[in-house]
C-alpha cells in the first residue's frame, strides 16, 4: 500500500500516537507527510493494528 491510500485509510487519531514513538512531529503536518516519514517497521505496525482492531 502507497502513502496516499495509508493516509486516506487511517485517521490523525490513528496515526498521532505511531509518528509520536518514532519521534514524527505531528503539528502543522498533513497526514501525508507523516505517513511518508514512517519508517517500514511504523507502516507494519499500523497496518497489524488495524486488522486486530477489525477481528
Amino acid at each position: 500500500m502507497d502513502a496516499e491510500e495509508i493516509a486516506k485509510k487511517y485517521s490523525m487519531r490513528e496515526l498521532r500516537p505511531i509518528a509520536k514513538k518514532y519521534g514524527i512531529a505531528t503539528r502543522c503536518v498533513k497526514k501525508i507527510d507523516i505517513v511518508r516519514a514512517f519508517p517500514p517497521e511504523a507502516i507494519a505496525e499500523l497496518e497489524g493494528s488495524k486488522t486486530s482492531k477489525m477481528k
